[in-house]
């Protein structure tokens, strides 16, 4: 394969295309090292060293790197990855070995974004926050499942009364209109009409 373009990148990064069209990011010191240069020959053993040695560690490092500083999903990984150039069978093999490090679980990130937000979200906002996320429906489902038998999950009822103080909602005094807009508000906010008005 030819190297048709070098693009420079923040960081000292190189993003290299091939003729094939295929897409590669390496550091400028690595390109020096592989003796790597436009409109030249990539050699076989070369591809085969960046595809087998350096990507994959780097992609392993990397998403690791990612999870020391927050958690993630495993979707939210993956786009990282993605960002970054690396080749589909590159990522998947970083992200089963992040895995098998047990360091990326959906079903662990769904438990505790669920009890962490339950006490300001209605369960239709965590759902969908969590399915933003790229978590997949039946994990959140069987994360909520477990929430509600430990207890944790906060009472959508108890939710709606907080928020109707935190908005000096009165009820004996509440115009039509005051009824209208609380109940617009806290059905954006993804609790169904029958439980706000059951509260309201």
């Amino acid at each position: 394969m030819i190297v048709t373009q070098i693009t420079e990148l923040p960081g000292g990064r190189r993003r290299i295309r091939l003729s094939d069209d295929s897409l590669i990011t390496l550091y400028k010191g690595e390109l020096k090292e592989l003796n790597i240069r436009q409109d030249e020959e990539l050699s076989d053993e070369t591809y085969h060293k960046i595809m087998t040695q350096i990507l994959p560690r780097r992609a392993k490092l990397r998403g690791l790197n990612l999870l020391q500083k927050r958690s993630y999903t495993e979707y939210q990984i993956r786009q990282k990855l993605i960002e970054g150039d690396y080749p589909e069978d590159i990522i998947d093999q970083a992200i089963e070995y992040i895995k098998d490090m047990r360091c990326l679980d959906d079903y662990g990130y769904c438990k505790s974004y669920i009890q962490y937000y339950s006490s300001s979200k209605s369960i239709r906002r965590l759902t969908d926050d969590l399915r933003q996320k790229g978590v997949d429906r039946d994990i959140i489902e069987r994360a909520l499942k477990s929430v509600m038998a430990d207890g944790d999950l906060t009472d959508e009822e108890e939710l709606i009364r907080k928020l109707m103080l935190k908005r000096h909602y009165d009820r004996d005094s509440a115009t039509y209109e005051d009824k209208q807009k609380l109940k617009a508000y806290l059905y954006g906010k993804g609790f169904d009409m029958d439980t706000i008005n059951r509260c309201i």
